[in-house]
């Protein structure tokens, strides 16, 4: 996940050869414009909105080019724009999807109808961007600008936007009048930034909120749900907040196939192309975000809608991997909110009582204790590895913290995600659970060659 960073002082922008004058005299192809963006690696965190505004300005205002849909949240929020993006599509629109982080491609983050941004069209957007700059840009604003210079490019229509870190100073929200504003949920992450209450954080996600734009969220603890009323209010914006049970009944599970039935509240059976109950809520606060959408114009209908919830394909959330009879789970779970959501899941499954290896690697800025903790009650054996990121906790120091948490299981220490899943292949466990990181997630599935 990435945030608006400051990341060199003036020399070092130099001796980057970070000058506008040098990306309009250097050869524009694929492979160097990835480069300068990957130069663009976090240092320190500065926040502000101003250096990407400036930019866009020079730019043309691109992101004023389209109507959006924008959304923020601790948790659920991928998975809430991966709904609305399947979903705008099947009713017909030709729509932008700008997410992070990625798994295995850069490109992941920029979709126009379901499509990764092309590696010609992103290259001619990040340089577009580098040409605008009168002052470096973060990793996170030039994806975030490019993304936007595409989408006019493309002729996008409408864009769903997730944010990256909280709301107020990401670099996402430089948009104006979204059509409407989603907030799936509030929880403990980021709290070195974003503050360290319920409150607090769901104030900073909350900074999204524009004046004529409805707000929408299926948040329901009072502290955070406080917040954003009180947030909402000050704007002069409408919130909704979806009731603790919203009418979507779980009528079966295809685990294999990652496949749920479900019912909705009108009585209607469909499919849901996602696992875990929370994806019903998630399903519940798609729809009703989608109102205030369809009254601007953007046509849906219910079949749309259906069809739309059938497709949708979100990687890395309670992914189910077939390796012959054996089966290997990847998740995500990078705070202790979601991976109380795995672990639901988990023990929801046909594989609950398996004999199940849990490949863990988490980083080291994250509530690294507490994801232990909630992972610990089905842990009986457990290999502790390091994502392969620089902020990663030492594998080491995780399986301590898991033997902490759980002092009877068996927990070993294997640095490269690699060597754990070699292990988990001779150890003839039926289920593998790869969790806690998406950088993890990610390493694990390109060794087992799955697509994006």
């Amino acid at each position: 996940m990435r945030t608006n960073v400051a990341t060199s002082s003036g020399a070092e922008h130099r001796r980057a050869g970070l000058r506008r004058g040098y990306w309009k005299a250097r050869p524009r192809g694929y492979a160097r414009a990835l480069g300068a963006l990957n130069a663009r690696q976090e240092t320190r965190m500065v926040f502000g909105l101003a250096r990407v505004r400036r930019v866009l300005a020079r730019l043309g205002d691109p992101q004023e080019a389209f109507a959006s849909i924008h959304v923020a949240g601790t948790n659920g929020k991928g998975s809430v724009c991966a709904m609305l993006d399947s979903i705008l599509r099947a009713a017909g629109h030709r729509v932008g999807l700008y997410t992070s982080p990625h798994l295995h491609d850069v490109r992941e983050r920029i979709r126009v109808g379901g499509g990764l941004v092309s590696r010609p069209a992103f290259a001619r957007a990040v340089w577009d961007v580098l040409a605008a700059e009168t002052e470096p840009l973060t990793y996170f604003e030039l994806v975030t600008a490019a993304a936007f210079v595409h989408f006019r490019r493309a002729g996008v229509r409408l864009a769903v936007l997730e944010t990256g870190l909280g709301g107020r100073l990401d670099a996402t929200n430089v948009v104006r009048r979204p059509l409407a504003c989603v907030i799936p949920s509030i929880d403990f992450d980021h709290t070195d930034w974003l503050g360290r209450s319920l409150a607090q954080i769901a104030r900073e996600k909350a900074g999204i909120l524009k004046p004529g734009a409805p707000a929408f969220t299926a948040e329901v603890k009072p502290a955070a749900l406080r917040a954003l009323r009180s947030a909402a209010s000050r704007r002069s914006v409408s919130l909704s907040a979806l009731p603790s049970r919203t009418g979507w009944r779980l009528l079966g599970v295809d685990w294999d196939r990652g496949r749920q039935r479900v019912g909705t509240p009108e009585g209607r059976r469909a499919e849901l192309g996602l696992l875990g109950e929370v994806q019903l809520r998630n399903a519940a606060l798609a729809r009703e975000a989608l109102r205030p959408v369809e009254a601007a114009g953007f046509g849906i209908g219910e079949r749309a809608f259906l069809r739309g919830l059938e497709r949708v394909r979100w990687p890395g959330r309670f992914e189910v991997l077939r390796l012959g009879r054996r089966r290997v789970i990847l998740d995500g779970a990078h705070n202790p909110q979601a991976m109380d959501r795995f672990c639901r899941t988990l023990a929801a499954s046909p594989w609950a009582g398996s004999r199940k290896l849990f490949v863990v690697g988490v980083l080291r800025d994250k509530d690294t204790r507490a994801i232990a903790r909630r992972l610990a009650p089905l842990v009986s054996h457990a290999i502790a590895v390091e994502p392969p990121s620089p902020r990663a906790l030492g594998a080491g120091e995780l399986a301590s913290q898991l033997l902490a948490a759980k002092p009877r299981a068996r927990v070993t220490a294997l640095r490269r995600p690699q060597d754990a899943l070699d292990a988990w292949r001779r150890s003839g466990a039926p289920v593998a659970c790869v969790v806690g990181s998406f950088y993890l997630v990610a390493a694990v599935r390109r060794a087992l060659g799955a697509r994006p």
